[in-house]
């Protein structure tokens, strides 16, 4: 075996040990999107080894293998980031994560091109995938049908609707819905009959998982995932596809044994309506409106939905939010706002080349083709999958590779700087393990310290990566001192948080932090102040009941023997209520 053929192993290996263990690491947290949730940050480690093997190959063989549809990657990747020089970008610095994964992503499809993996090994990564999808269907019936009330998972039993590793349903759902097409698909492919047996109860199980989460994005993707794939399944082999709708069918007839609590408070009229989004999608729309071309900056989504939303409300325009958004659950509605034309030509670009490499195949073996991406890509438009779960961005990229490499369009040339890129696939894994693994100790002390009924400061000043945490960190922080400075009677340290706050406020008008200025103008005799900074957030949350009820905690405070009390719940902040 040479050192080409012992990489393609080694990359195998690798991805098999994401697939099957690594995904599904579990440690508590308190909840968020990306870097917040603990699995994430090991889906990262893995994901930077897989492009540091591509990014060595490439060294070895001294040449490069890319397609027509690297170059349309590549193109749209320049597109996405021209916004970043437009003269509205001084929020630009809340959209590097965003940036940076989107990078790595073409990093990643560029990797998986160098291996020229064979029909044997293709099917080996996406059973893998099949694999994962397995391992979280068992999790999620775990959860919803054995966990009792006080478990280990911190999972509440009451809640109805598994969420698996993804500590969100519909995220498991559309995950679910995936693997399960890939299942059919893989079964009209292989022969051997272990491996069909493993993949109708992969069906079975997730059909099961899917049924109980009652999410509307995972059946919708299903649908129509399903609809276009059963010409070609139906031409393939009619008794495999027969024995999968069987499965299909056991998976629903299990589901049902729960009766009446399948719906649980979601009922047919809670699934057919729209819900929250329609107010999200109609004040988006109306930002996209008023700045069509450059839109609002990159990072500038969050603050100026808020300001915008403020003002329909008070115009009576729209109704009052009952959350805080940072996406607006649709990933074209998010880059039109932020980078204006340009980030949607990149992404119209790439499903017209898309579109184009399903053309070099018949008509119903593109459409089963196709219906590997559907329930991911439906999912980006009423929600934000990618920001939940690294696992989607990186299954999506293996899906659109295979179906990539199908078309057999592989290009090659000839790459002689080998150090420099050797240098890179040695420093990239090395860097993010470190960020990662800080960052998992991160989050084990935010979660303890947000745990605790009396938190210690100790804990915030173990932390040695808080970059992640940023916003809570220095909550947590100014709340700490806050107190400090109000019970030894500092005027000085009372300005520093003041000023500290306002600062961070012009970028990130959270309603903690109005909350923590609130009491800082108190405690600092400053009443016009406080009522002007909590005017100004009940404009721009009139739906938070922690600042609704402020006067209150106020009163609370100053019959309490302290000079201050700040009774702020950051985790408040952290509920997204998804329809």
């Amino acid at each position: 075996m040479d050192l080409q053929q012992k990489l393609t192993c080694v990359f195998i290996i690798i991805f098999a040990l994401l697939m099957g263990i690594g995904a599904h690491y579990f440690q508590h947290n308190q909840g968020g999107s990306g870097l917040e949730l603990a699995q994430n940050n090991v889906v990262w480690i893995f994901f930077s080894v897989l492009i540091s093997l591509g990014l060595w190959k490439i060294t070895v063989q001294q040449k490069i293998f890319y397609s027509r549809f690297t170059v349309v990657l590549l193109s749209a990747f320049i597109l996405f980031y021209i916004p970043l020089f437009y003269p509205n970008n001084e929020l630009a610095d809340q959209s590097y994560t965003r940036l940076i994964g989107l990078f790595a992503g073409i990093l990643l499809f560029i990797s998986l091109q160098q291996f020229q993996f064979d029909k044997k090994n293709l099917e080996k990564l996406l059973l893998l995938i099949v694999l994962a999808g397995f391992i979280q269907a068992c999790y999620s019936l775990m959860q919803d049908y054995l966990l009792p009330a006080n478990n280990i998972f911190g999972y509440d039993v009451g809640y109805g609707r598994p969420y698996g590793i993804f500590q969100q349903p519909n995220v498991l759902a559309s995950f679910m819905a995936t693997t399960l097409i890939l299942a059919g698909y893989l079964l009209q492919q292989i022969k051997d009959k272990k491996l069909q047996i493993f993949l109708l109860l992969s069906a079975l199980l997730n059909m099961w998982v899917i049924t109980i989460t009652v999410s509307r994005t995972g059946y919708l993707g299903l649908l129509i995932a399903f609809v276009l794939f059963i010409p070609w399944a139906w031409q393939s082999s009619k008794r495999k596809f027969g024995i999968f709708i069987l499965a299909i069918f056991l998976g629903l007839g299990l589901a049902s044994t729960k009766g009446g609590d399948i719906l649980g408070k979601r009922n047919i009229a809670n699934m057919t309506e729209g819900g929250g989004r329609l107010t999200h999608y109609s004040n988006s729309w109306d930002m996209i409106k008023k700045h069509p071309l450059i839109g609002y900056g990159y990072g500038g989504f969050e603050k100026n939905y808020l300001i915008n939303t403020a003002e329909r409300v008070k115009n009576s325009k729209s109704k009052p939010e009952h959350q805080h958004l940072t996406h607006p659950h649709n990933e074209i509605l998010f880059w039109a706002i932020e980078g204006g034309v340009v980030p949607i030509v990149a992404i119209l670009l790439l499903v017209i080349a898309f579109i184009h490499l399903l053309g070099k195949f018949r008509l119903t073996h593109a459409m089963a083709l196709s219906t590997l991406v559907i329930p991911i890509a439906v999912h980006t438009q009423t929600e934000y999958p990618f920001y939940h779960s690294a696992l989607h961005w990186l299954v999506l990229l293996v899906l659109v590779f295979y179906i990539d490499s199908q078309s057999e369009n592989s290009r090659q040339k000839m790459f002689r700087p080998t150090f420099a890129l050797r240098a890179v696939a040695l420093l990239t894994p090395l860097f993010t393990t470190l960020f990662m693994l800080s960052n998992l100790h991160t989050i084990s002390k935010i979660t303890a310290y947000e745990r605790n009924e009396k938190p210690n400061i100790q804990l915030l000043l173990d932390v040695v990566n808080p970059l992640v945490f940023a916003d809570r960190f220095e909550f947590h922080l100014n709340n700490f001192r806050l107190r400090l400075a109000s019970q030894m009677d500092q005027p000085e340290d009372l300005q520093k948080i003041i000023d500290s706050t306002e600062k961070t406020i012009e970028s990130k008008p959270k309603a903690f932090f109005y909350t923590i200025l609130y009491f800082a103008y108190l405690n600092n005799q400053q009443p016009e102040k406080a009522q002007k900074t909590l005017d100004y957030a009940l404009y721009l949350y009139p739906e938070d009941h922690q600042l609704a009820n402020i006067d209150k905690q106020t009163s609370q405070a100053a019959a309490s023997s302290s000079a201050q009390a700040s009774p702020v719940n950051v985790n408040e902040e952290k509920k997204i209520t998804e329809q």
